[in-house]
């Protein structure tokens, strides 16, 4: 694996077949916290969110070994590309957000391992983020630049009753992106995200939500983000990247 790469991506199970990934060799890399398949293009180093097979559900993801993967390359900058939920009838599937914040208040996972080690205030990076922001804006595609991102853990999704509180709280429901910001951060490595809003959330709009349908859309929105992740890898140099 070459070193030195600033800017690294973690994509979904969505990318494993895309046109612009499968001819490039998969790298299993050796961490701490076991391994992690990756990718690497001219211009970042690719994790697989979820393995090589797309086998490994969302609560069972090794976010360690995928962000270690990344910093031991060299990558000071990270964004996530998410399947989300929509939280709010205003934000219609095929949308795309951009979060400003994040809840996840179970099974949150940590690099720290004793009370010596410092906290962190858990934040998205606001540079890497407001370039991001920028950057999609010349992608001509329409962008909610504001909303907060709740995580579950999955791997079901969940009640109407569950999503109805969270409704009151945040715009869209996931299952990895505060990890990853969580262990990106403690990592000292900035990390924003993408979310493609790929369904209603149970009980949120019209037609109510079934698992035939997340797929559908999921793969009506695949060639949407496998584009924009070419044209991320294109103009890599314009993001803000911690120097």
């Amino acid at each position: 694996m070459m070193a030195g790469k600033k800017l690294g991506i973690i994509v979904g199970t969505s990318f494993l077949l895309s046109e612009r990934l499968r001819d490039i060799p998969i790298q299993t890399v050796s961490t701490p916290f076991d391994t992690a398949d990756t990718l690497e293009s001219e211009a970042a180093l690719i994790a697989l969110r979820h393995g090589r097979e797309g086998s490994i559900p969302a609560h069972r993801v090794n976010h360690k070994a995928n962000i270690f993967a990344l910093k031991k390359a060299g990558v000071q900058c990270i964004i996530g590309f998410q399947s989300v939920g929509s939280l709010k009838e205003t934000l219609p599937p095929g949308s795309l957000l951009i979060p400003h914040d994040y809840i996840s208040l179970v099974s949150v996972p940590t690099l720290f391992q004793s009370n010596r080690d410092p906290h962190i205030v858990p934040t998205f990076d606001e540079p890497l983020r407001q370039s991001t922001i920028r950057l999609l804006r010349g992608f001509k595609v329409p962008v909610f630049e504001q909303g907060i991102y709740w995580q579950t853990q999955g791997p079901r999704f969940e009640t109407r009753a569950e999503i109805g509180f969270l409704s009151h709280f945040a715009d869209c429901v996931g299952m990895t992106a505060a990890s990853e910001a969580t262990i990106a951060q403690e990592a000292g490595l900035a990390y924003c995200c993408i979310c493609s809003v790929d369904n209603f959330a149970h009980g949120i709009g019209h037609p109510p939500l079934s698992e035939e349908m997340f797929h559908a859309v999921v793969r009506e929105n695949t060639e949407k983000m496998e584009a924009i992740l070419q044209y991320i890898l294109e103009n890599a140099g314009v993001l803000s990247c911690p120097s």
